[in-house]
């Protein structure tokens, strides 16, 4: 199945398969999770990230059970420090 991928203001450079926008398809198994995405993306473990599925949260308890389906858009962004 395929999934598009968002990755809004990632820290650091953009991972390898994303284009300057920061989007890219993802060919994923059947059953794969938001989870399975992340781990899949290597982002950095040290950074918190919101995840959203076709504009609805899913909390980081829910990503390793939240499947997701063919089509679907995942977003994906760093939570914002500063102060």
């Amino acid at each position: 199945m395929k999934v598009r991928v968002k990755l809004l203001s990632p820290a650091g450079d953009m991972p390898k398969g994303f284009d300057p926008f920061g989007e890219a398809e993802k060919d994923l198994a059947t059953g794969a999770t938001v989870a399975d995405v992340i781990a899949q993306i290597e982002l950095p473990k040290e950074e918190s990230y919101t995840s959203l599925v076709n504009g609805q949260p899913v909390t980081p308890d829910d990503r390793a059970g939240h499947t997701l389906s063919d089509g679907d858009e995942i977003t994906l962004l760093p939570a914002i420090q500063g102060g």
